[in-house]
């Protein structure tokens, strides 16, 4: 079974008085944690940002949907982590992050990515041609242009 990785900040979890509450899933199938990552503030999914991006690593997976539409709704502390995902060698993952997430994070987010997307577009990797991440960078500049 699939799982999403959570980093060591108290193992995806927030505890709101004597409760502890999970926010970043750990099995693709884990709807508790979607459901309390969908009421949690931007300021409580801050800390888990970078767990919560390994759960885009397969659209498939059902959690995928809701962790991509709430994390979308993040501000400029998305930047860094999702360059981070651009960066690496997982091709896979990245093809997902571009395909679906970018085209839901907000236009000042898009933007501050931009450069990184024109590079993907001019200067590809083989293993972004091979997983078809260059076309859908193309595919998603061209669709945000006035973005």
């Amino acid at each position: 079974m699939a799982k999403c990785i959570v980093n060591n900040h108290s193992k995806g979890q927030k505890t709101v008085g004597i409760y502890t509450m999970r926010l970043v899933p750990i099995d693709k199938f884990d709807d508790e944690a979607c459901e309390n990552m969908m009421a949690a503030s931007n300021e409580d999914l801050v800390p888990y940002i970078d767990g919560l991006l390994e759960c885009l690593q397969d659209l498939n997976w059902p959690i995928a949907g809701p962790v991509s539409e709430r994390l979308s709704k993040l501000g400029v502390e998305l930047v860094e982590p999702v360059l981070d995902v651009l960066n690496s060698d997982d091709d896979v993952w990245k093809y997902w992050i571009v395909s679906h997430f970018l085209y839901q994070v907000e236009k000042e987010i898009f933007q501050l990515l931009r450069f990184k997307l024109n590079s993907i577009k001019l200067h590809p990797t083989k293993g972004e041609v091979d997983e078809e991440v260059h076309d859908v960078v193309c595919e998603l500049l061209l669709a945000r242009k006035t973005a």
